[in-house]
């Protein structure tokens, strides 16, 4: 065997080197061969974050009519509850003051052919009523409703619950076991027959009030309290 100085094996290795190198696969192609035979990775399936396919479309779920989310559903307590209806008032007739002075002329007198005298009282009106009667324990308790002149509108209504009974006092009772019972004189009973005594509880406070008034021209001014006669 011929031998080969370390100077000579030398050169002969660093000539063969190049052509080892050539004959080699490049990195490059090493890595596309591997991953064209590699299993596919999972991320290369999913579709991009901006991007949705036919098939992820089709599982998403629409908000249809008969499934959109409610207002009732979503924030229950927002829900507006609706107007209160109109209390109907209990028919209370007319009761002539028993002894009149000599000046009085009856109201009664004065009325329409085929027109009662009467008010109305709703059942929340005749209930405040029966409790001052209660608080105060006098049966004789009634509310006083009278009109004054003044106003925005020319015209306000006065009530007060009282006993004190005048001699020209209109009285109305309702034709129901109570002894509630409303009071209206002479003089402001033809500005008010036939109205609707109603006592209401709001935010702002608890209060009798006047309501369907046909000798009322409108609902009044703005704050309430007063309130203008038709034109006759």
């Amino acid at each position: 065997m011929q031998r080969v100085c370390a100077l000579c094996r030398t050169r002969l290795i660093s000539r063969a080197l190049p052509a080892t190198r050539a004959a080699l696969p490049s990195t490059s192609s090493f890595h596309t061969a591997s991953s064209s035979t590699s299993a596919p990775s999972s991320h290369a399936l999913q579709p991009s974050r901006g991007l949705r396919t036919a098939a992820t479309l089709s599982t998403t779920p629409l908000h249809t009519a008969a499934h959109r989310p409610t207002a009732t559903r979503l924030f229950p307590s927002a829900v507006l509850s609706p107007q209160p209806l109109q209390r109907r008032g209990i028919a209370c007739p007319a009761e002539p003051p028993a002894n009149p002075p000599e000046d009085f002329e009856p109201v009664e007198e004065e009325l329409a052919e085929g027109e009662t005298l009467e008010m109305h009282l709703t059942d929340a009106a005749i209930k405040q009523i029966e409790r001052a009667q209660q608080a105060a324990k006098d049966d004789k308790l009634a509310l006083r409703l009278a009109v004054e002149s003044g106003g925005c509108h020319g015209y306000q209504y006065k009530m007060q619950v009282t006993s004190k009974r005048e001699d020209d006092d209109y009285l109305f009772r309702p034709p129901t076991d109570t002894h509630a019972a409303l009071i209206v004189d002479s003089a402001s009973l033809p500005l008010v027959k036939g109205s609707t005594i109603d006592y209401s509880t709001e935010l702002i406070g608890s209060a009798f009030k006047i309501r369907n008034n046909p000798q009322s021209k409108d609902a009044g001014c703005g704050c309430g309290v007063s309130w203008e006669l038709k034109d006759i």
